[in-house]
């Protein structure tokens, strides 16, 4: 199995779109128009791609991005230097594959700022996606509501 990252192109926005869509309850809903956005303001806006195949999709924002979203706002106002995890997708035909850590392993090992930050639900829980972060060696810096659902804002020294 060859698993890579490459740009997100416009032959791979209804798949974008589509998979957002069937998971909008854990991420934020997102359009054409939103996409093409988050795209041009982004460090990473990329396709997870196994041997060719669509698998999943990752944004992810560096300090000083234009970006408007209130988690990444609130890292902007606590940290300096840091990277950000706005979402990250998998396909469910690709989950359970050890996709998720080969991704975060490229993520952080390429953030090249001193913190990687994100925030996982905590209403409603996301328990799996806590598990993970905290066993990657996340910890909580805070909580905040966002948009109706109360998350657990995260962060990780790098380095």
């Amino acid at each position: 199995m060859t698993t890579s990252l490459r740009p997100i192109t416009p032959a791979d926005h209804d798949d974008v779109l589509a998979l957002n869509e069937r998971h909008v309850e854990l991420l934020a809903p997102l359009d054409r128009p939103r996409l093409l956005e988050l795209i041009s303001w982004a460090d990473h806006a990329d396709v997870i791609d196994v041997d060719g195949a669509f698998a999943g999709f990752v944004v992810t924002f560096t300090a000083g991005s234009p970006y408007d979203g209130e988690n990444f706002a609130w890292f902007s106002e606590r940290y300096d230097d840091f990277c950000y995890l706005d979402r990250v997708v998998l396909h469910e035909d690709f989950r359970r594959r050890g996709l998720g850590s080969l991704v975060y392993d490229e993520l952080e090992g390429g953030c090249g700022r001193p913190v990687f930050a994100l925030e996982v639900n905590l209403d409603p829980p996301n328990d799996p996606s806590l598990a993970f972060h905290r066993a990657r060696g996340y910890a909580e810096v805070g909580q905040r509501d966002s948009g109706g659902h109360l998350v657990s804002l995260l962060a990780k020294r790098l380095g």
